[in-house]
């Protein structure tokens, strides 16, 4: 048992080391990489916190907004989730088009605006 252990072990380590791209670092770089991931993690949190409460201060008159093409309030939260200005013509036009996505009557539904948000965003 101990050598199948061993060899499943081998097997994972050697595969950071391979010549084709990997999502796994080499194992000299582990710690950077773990101590980076959390920065960027908790960063990402910040920002992703930002943009659902001002979807969720401004629910209505972002839904407002979106159905007339744009608006001080939904600026805003494209600024925050960092949506580049050449972006947000289409993430408009996602947002206007799947009214069963983003829509809970004249409302919007906030979970699903704050991902378009993030995702289109940098």
């Amino acid at each position: 048992m101990r050598r199948r252990s061993d060899l499943a072990l081998s097997a994972i380590l050697l595969a950071g080391c391979s010549g084709e791209p990997s999502h796994i670092p080499p194992l000299w770089q582990l710690p950077v990489a773990t101590v980076s991931s959390a920065f960027e993690n908790a960063r990402y949190d910040v920002k992703r916190s930002r943009v659902k409460e001002l979807v969720s201060l401004h629910r209505d008159t972002i839904a407002a907004e979106i159905d007339a093409g744009g608006g001080a309030q939904l600026t805003e939260a494209m600024e925050a989730a960092g949506v580049p200005d050449v972006v947000r013509p289409t993430l408009l036009a996602e947002l206007q088009g799947h009214p069963e996505i983003y829509r809970e009557g004249r409302g919007l539904k906030i979970e699903p605006v704050t991902v378009a948000l993030m995702v289109h965003g940098n």
